[in-house]
């Protein structure tokens, strides 16, 4: 049985929801294949993607989304590059706040979604789902997520396909993308990135 690993996030400053996690929890309860295992990570630097790193360890999957939240902003975002960098405009669950930290001090300055995302941003696209390819996944712990993952997984002898997506706050009605969107861009991409050939060569350059 093929698996996969989705990961959401905990509430985090004001808030008493995190979409991420609802996303996430919803397509692993869905009718679907392959079999989708979902984790709740904390938001704090560290820990949470030692817990992520965790739970690959234990399910061994063959791919691997994590999904966050990114607050004030409209569309859900196919994440393109995590950075080697920790710049916090807010603590952390645990009171946490670094500024202008290496995640990693020996790591590179980037690494890169080893995901299909432009085939599978075309395919949303298609059927008007409101998504973005994004260049970086900031600096808060969603960044250090796909960064620590993305460290991880190219270092095995085979590794799998890994990255990170970005919801929007998707409860409010403003925003124009549902909850329910947001699940079927995750199970398109699960799709997509499940299959064997490298990702479709389509013009995705942006300013940001």
């Amino acid at each position: 049985m093929t698996r996969v690993l989705v990961s959401g996030f905990e509430p985090f400053d004001t808030m008493t929801d995190n979409p991420s996690w609802e996303v996430a929890h919803k397509v692993s309860q869905a009718d679907i294949s392959p079999e989708v295992h979902a984790v709740c990570l904390p938001v704090e630097f560290g820990t949470a993607a030692r817990q992520l790193l965790d739970q690959v360890d234990s399910i061994r999957p063959d791919l691997i989304i994590a999904v966050g939240l990114a607050a004030g902003t409209e569309t859900i975002r196919l994440e393109r590059v995590g950075l080697n960098l920790r710049d916090a405009r807010i603590p952390d669950n645990a009171g946490f706040q670094p500024v202008d930290q290496p995640i990693d001090p020996h790591g590179p300055a980037a690494v890169f979604s080893t995901l299909r995302l432009k085939a599978a941003h075309s395919r949303m696209r298609a059927i008007d789902l409101p998504v973005q390819l994004s260049l970086s996944a900031g600096s808060f712990v969603c960044n250090e997520v796909l960064y620590s993952l993305l460290s991880a997984v190219t270092q095995w002898p085979a590794p799998v396909p890994a990255g990170f997506v970005h919801v929007p706050y998707l409860p409010d009605p403003t925003v124009p993308a549902t909850i329910d969107q947001a699940v079927v861009a995750l199970q398109i991409l699960i799709d997509e990135s499940l299959r064997p050939e490298p990702d479709e060569p389509l013009i995705g350059g942006a300013l940001y």
